[in-house]
């Protein structure tokens, strides 16, 4: 059986997954739980497929992994600081379910394709290798780290109704999904091929397009003018460009 249909099987198995954990808990939580685990089940098959392990392989598990230690402790542990909640309220049950086979099939197919081509890069680790480490490190420091400074500004009961403005959130408006596109970018790195590419531009155009308009508009109907004033000497996206 090919990399290709085996990995059909499974991706459609994850949304299954994820589906009928959204029939037993009407929550939007298991469909992203299959979603972004459905990229260490992808990766796995792409780079055992091509063996031996070697450096370049054995990475690519390892920042798989470890990106989604933090994206899972989110899902269990940091979940009420999330806009789950909020599409829970919106989304209908069948939306909820479409929302499975979506994501499964969007970190299946588009986000984890930049591990097939590293699986497949032969020769010990390079110079564009080094380079997706660094990024990585980076885009890791300001996902987890911004996640890290929400969670914690938000357990805090003097910051009931406040706006978070400090720290990373000094920098830009999203730094947490700036630093999601930069651990993006480094998996396309790593896969040295240009068509990796679309990992992240597929990321990006998720952010600019649907995630950050809607937490932007529920964060204004929130804060009102904090937010404005925020919107007004904050960069977006990218800390003091976009």
């Amino acid at each position: 059986m090919s990399v290709w249909a085996l990995n059909a099987i499974l991706i459609e198995a994850m949304a299954a997954v994820g589906a009928l954990g959204v029939g037993i808990t009407r929550r939007t939580s298991p469909a992203f739980a299959a979603g972004f685990n459905t990229m260490i089940v992808v990766a796995g098959v792409y780079v055992l497929s091509a063996p031996p392990l070697n450096a370049r392989r054995i990475a690519i598990l390892v920042m798989v992994i470890l990106y989604l230690i933090h994206m899972n402790g989110l899902l269990v542990l940091g979940r009420r600081y999330t806009a789950l909640g909020k599409l829970d309220a919106k989304l209908s049950l069948s939306q909820k379910y479409a929302l499975s086979f979506v994501l499964t099939n969007t970190v299946g197919w588009v986000y984890s394709l930049p591990f097939y081509f590293g699986a497949g890069w032969p020769g010990p680790l390079d110079a564009l290798d080094l380079t997706a480490f660094g990024v990585y490190a980076l885009g890791t420091i300001l996902h987890g780290g911004s996640d890290y400074q929400k969670q914690r500004f938000k357990a805090r009961p003097e910051s009931r109704g406040k706006l978070l403005d400090t720290g990373f959130w000094a920098l830009c408006r999203h730094p947490n999904y700036f630093g999601d596109f930069l651990i993006y970018v480094a998996f396309a790195l790593i896969g040295h091929s240009l068509w990796g590419g679309i990992a992240p531009l597929a990321n990006l155009l998720q952010y600019l397009f649907d995630a950050i308009p809607k937490n932007e508009r529920w964060a204004a109907e929130r804060y009102g003018a904090a937010w404005e004033a925020y919107a007004r000497r904050t960069k977006k996206f990218i800390p003091y460009i976009y």
